[in-house]
């Protein structure tokens, strides 16, 4: 009997309060599977299913897990640390009834040992269940061979159970720890602690305030993709920090501002409602804060992954405007010239004959690439030290030859020696000219407008880095004017032809075809040094021929993935929100009750209770929905940019996010309505 009279003292413990326990408990459930699931992504098995690419969605699934193991530290520590405050007076009984600290261990041990046994053994079950189906997802998601043998993965089990059972070890130690250092009358009085109205700091508010406004200045008014994403992680911690101020201390204030304003707090629907949040917003801003970030985390993650799954396919357009794409770099010999091209292009055609292929050219363009870094009209071209200490003014300057220009345009337009056409990707110009600076030499375009505002697009030469393409009379005169005769075998410059093909039938595999391809043109290569007394004619440091065959598994391995751990994480996010947001309306509907039985006494009608209730809602539960939308709007343009990092130009962000945020918005509504329902019946119960 004694064996047995801690566990039963504890298992009726939990049952007792089973509205607060069972949603921790799912929680913990819900997280452990999804750690599992990921874990099993990322297995060689799995791996194996995947097409080609698939390493970037194992690590992304590797990562992903990990952000679930970091979040399931820190949220399963602060719920329980709530289970535990509110739990403290039942604890402060037993010890009044003779219970000492030792006495109160034993409880909490085997509240832990119960809780942790049945989250893991479901959650491990749970997942177990669901990983079969999930790696049928991402299979479908990014393709790959569907096997339908079912499997469990002793060591993602074993890893599982273990990182659990760490954190579960860490949360009994803290419940142990903060129970024993608790005084009788503490832990009784716990629940009625915070009491005294708290009064309005209007100096956290307003740093709140700078803060959040100068975290929107950087997401708006950073138009360089480079800054970015180098400011990026700087205004989500303003923005975090921001946050927490405002709700702490504005939620505060706000509270204030309806008392002082006595048509509204004189009316029954607010008069017990405003009084009871000014007594516990201080301690509850945190909560709101929490839900609003996490609301925001929830939105960006959906609306960015979604965007960038289902814009793939123009990416991948992007990237690989034809079939196969040939990059060849020179260097000390400059560019070939036309002869010499020519010879490239014939044994391409002629292999592409021998193998009964036949192609279609669809670019074919000779340019010159340099680095500098760009202050207004002008660019320093060369590699130094301005180039690391200016990371977000570094511009790439690409020059082509206005007879390259005319035969991928059909245009026949004439350029003279200082004239030049002018298209920009990432940043605009300032003024009618542009300077070109190398080592001292400059050399002065005068720009003109043309109908082809989007030749760079065109062209398909997309960077991550700002560019300027300007179409030119004759490259040699320009490199030679800025003093690039590589006399010292030392360039500036990157010579590029980019030669790209449509493969209307073949005999055989892009990739072979590719590697073929490869071979002909060293032949070519080979043939020239022999024939000429140049032999440093045609050095070439690089050939790159990439076939969008294979380049477009890897997109849809990165971006299927991206969306599918999108979801998972969104998954595992809202549930958090929803879990903070059902622990808000139980905490304050206990701390309401008896405000509101008084109120019932003193003649309040049920009706009039509910207005009242629905009044205190709306205004707490809406405004971390208020705040997430608006860190949204801000943050629009700075995740645009970094989208077009990875290669996204297309408009159909604006689109995703609004859905996302419409999808949310009527989720968190039912969130709302049924929280609030639980509000309701504790207090109308409190007698």
């Amino acid at each position: 009997m004694k064996t047995l009279f801690y566990p039963r003292l504890a298992w009726d413990g939990l049952r007792k309060n089973r509205r607060m326990v069972f949603p921790y408990i799912l929680t913990c459930i819900s997280m452990i599977s999804m750690f599992y699931i990921l874990a099993f992504l990322s297995t060689p098995e799995t791996v194996a299913l995947l097409p080609r690419g698939g390493n970037s969605a194992t690590l992304i699934m590797t990562l992903g897990s990990y952000v679930i193991a970091i979040f399931s530290v820190i949220f399963l520590y602060y719920t329980n640390s709530f289970l535990i405050r509110r739990r403290a007076s039942e604890f402060g009984l037993y010890n009044v009834l003779g219970m000492g600290k030792r006495n109160l261990a034993r409880i909490l041990t085997m509240e832990s040992l119960m809780t942790s046994a049945i989250s893991i053994a479901a959650g491990l079950l749970l997942g177990i269940a669901f990983s079969k189906l999930a790696e049928l997802g991402l299979i479908k998601a990014i393709g790959g061979t569907v096997s339908y043998d079912l499997r469990v993965d002793m060591a993602c089990v074993s890893n599982t159970v273990i990182f659990y059972l760490a954190i579960f070890a860490v949360i009994w130690l803290s419940s142990i720890i903060r129970v024993s250092c608790s005084s009788t009358v503490s832990l009784l009085k716990s629940e009625k602690a915070g009491e005294k109205a708290p009064k309005a700091n209007w100096l956290l508010g307003i740093l709140g305030a700078v803060l959040l406004g100068a975290a929107y200045y950087i997401a708006v008014f950073f138009e360089n993709p480079i800054e970015a994403i180098l400011w990026f992680f700087l205004a989500v911690i303003m923005v975090i920090i921001a946050t927490y101020l405002l709700m702490i201390a504005g939620s505060v204030l706000l509270c204030r501002i309806l008392q002082k304003n006595k048509k509204y707090y004189y009316d029954p629907r607010h008069f017990v409602s405003v009084s009871s949040m000014v007594y516990r917003m201080k301690r509850n801003g945190a909560g709101l804060a929490s839900i609003a970030i996490i609301s925001t985390m929830v939105l960006v993650m959906i609306s960015s992954s979604s965007c960038l799954w289902f814009g793939t396919k123009d990416m991948i357009h992007d990237r690989y405007p034809a079939e196969l794409n040939i990059t060849m770099r020179f260097f000390k010999g400059g560019l070939p010239d036309e002869e010499r091209l020519d010879a490239f292009k014939k044994s391409i055609e002629d292999f592409a004959a021998e193998n009964r292929t036949e192609t279609e050219t669809v670019l074919d363009l000779p340019y010159v690439e340099m680095t500098g870094i760009g202050e207004q009209n002008a660019v320093y071209l060369g590699i130094d030290e301005r180039n690391t200490l200016a990371v977000n003014k570094i511009r790439d300057v690409c020059l082509i030859p206005v007879s390259a220009y005319n035969r991928e345009t059909g245009q026949y337009i004439t350029l003279e020696a200082e004239e030049a056409l002018a298209f920009t990707s990432g940043f605009r110009t300032d003024g009618d000219t542009v300077d070109l600076i190398l080592d001292g030499h400059i050399r002065t375009f005068r720009l003109l407008e043309s109908d082809e505002k989007k030749f760079y697009a065109e062209n398909n030469m997309n960077n991550i880095v700002p560019r300027m393409y300007l179409i030119i009379p004759d490259l040699d005169s320009a490199m030679a004017a800025l003093g690039e005769t590589q006399e010292d075998g030392r360039s500036h410059a990157s010579y590029i032809w980019k030669y790209c093909i449509d493969v209307k039938q073949s005999s055989i595999s892009e990739t072979d075809l590719a590697e073929g391809i490869r071979t002909a043109i060293k032949t070519v290569m080979e043939k020239g040094r022999e024939n000429d007394s140049d032999q440093e004619k045609d050095v070439v440091y690089s050939i790159m021929i990439e076939d969008r065959e294979t380049g477009s598994a890897d997109y849809f391995s990165t971006t299927g993935s991206l969306f599918f751990i999108g979801i998972i994480l969104s998954a595992v996010f809202i549930l958090a929100a929803v879990l903070i947001i059902y622990y808000k309306q139980i905490s304050e509907g206990y701390e309401d009750s008896s405000r509101f039985e008084v109120m019932r006494k003193v003649g309040m009608t049920g009706d009039e209770i509910k207005k009242s209730i629905n009044s205190q809602l709306l205004v707490v539960f809406f405004i971390p929905l208020v705040f997430a939308g608006l860190h949204l709007i801000f943050a629009f343009p700075m995740i645009e940019r970094i989208l077009l990092l990875l290669g996204l130009h297309s408009n159909s962000f604006f689109t995703w996010t609004l859905i996302s945020f419409a999808a949310f918005a009527v989720f968190y509504a039912i969130v709302y309505k049924i929280t609030s329902n639980v509000y309701y019946h504790i207090v109308s119960d409190a007698k």
